[in-house]
């Protein structure tokens, strides 16, 4: 059986990766902080109009935080095996340099999905407090 090559992330990839973290770990501390100041029913769907469509309990502002580790977690037990990755970007005869972008490509997309959750999860906080 062939053994797959684990490549070390990038500068780039680590940046990003420490950004996230540091944005996850800041939602939940503010969430925490302003546990009490927070209503029992929270708006979770806001149009662009500020009008709100749907509240929820106040336990449901964790949801999207929660998500964010998901797809995290995820998304990172993916990007450690290169076989994981099925996004052929060039037809060359390098593989390890192909591997290595689609590497990329997907940590940018994880951390676009949880940079997205988290401020979304705060537009909802700021929209209360």
């Amino acid at each position: 059986m062939k053994k797959t090559q684990i490549h070390s992330p990038t500068r780039f990839e680590r940046l990003l990766d420490l950004m996230v973290i540091i944005l996850l770990i800041t939602s939940f501390t503010y969430i925490f902080i302003q546990w009490t100041a927070l209503p029992n029913h929270i708006p979770m769907n806001i149009d662009g109009n500020e009008h709100v469509s749907h509240r929820g309990d106040k336990i449901s502002i964790l949801g999207l935080p929660f998500i964010g580790i998901l797809v995290w977690l995820l998304f990172s037990y993916m990007e450690r095996d290169p076989h994981n990755i099925n996004l052929p970007l060039y037809r060359s005869h390098d593989k390890a340099k192909e591997q290595k972008y689609n590497r990329i490509i997907v940590n940018v997309i994880k951390n676009g999905i949880v940079m997205s959750l988290v401020f979304a999860n705060w537009r909802i906080l700021l929209f209360v407090l």
